[in-house]
């Protein structure tokens, strides 16, 4: 038999997803689900194999902005469950920094803001990093720009 399904740690909130494991056996051995395809056991749960938390590395092509602009910051919609370290860099040499996150305690998805200090570019290179493991599930990114030039075409 083949097994798609979950499992969810209810202390950790961690959730496993599993895809076409060859499944004999399923039981609940010392609070964790142990399943057996007959020759191995898997132990499902936790945050990786080894329990260590899970870091988030995520690095958006470049921006155009269309003209000067300063960004203002950056809008994430969905659940973001701890901090990220949100870095940005233009091409006119300013480099940003700022936190986004913790989203809504219930866990539900939302929209989250990270602002950031005063920075000028055309072309703006954004990337969010998080070490704590904690639950991202991202819907929509958007960067909120400030056009500097006010010249109409």
């Amino acid at each position: 038999m083949m097994v798609d399904g979950f499992s969810l740690e209810l202390e950790s909130a961690a959730l496993t997803q599993l895809a076409d494991l060859p499944v004999a056996a399923v039981c609940l051995h010392g609070g964790r689900v142990v399943l057996s395809d007959g020759v191995s056991l898997y132990r499902i749960g936790g945050d990786t194999d080894d329990g260590a938390a899970i870091a988030t590395r995520l690095t958006l092509p470049p921006v155009n902005a269309n003209g000067p602009s300063r960004l203002l910051g950056l809008d994430a919609q969905g659940v973001v469950g701890g901090r990220l370290e949100l870095t940005a860099r233009s091409e006119g040499g300013s480099e940003l920094a700022g936190t986004l996150g913790p989203g809504s305690d219930s866990g539900l998805p939302g929209r989250v803001t990270a602002r950031l200090p005063r920075g000028f570019g055309r072309t703006w290179e954004v990337a969010l990093a998080g070490d704590d493991g904690a639950t991202l599930d991202l819907a929509a990114l958007t960067l909120r720009l400030l056009p500097l030039d006010r010249r109409t075409s």
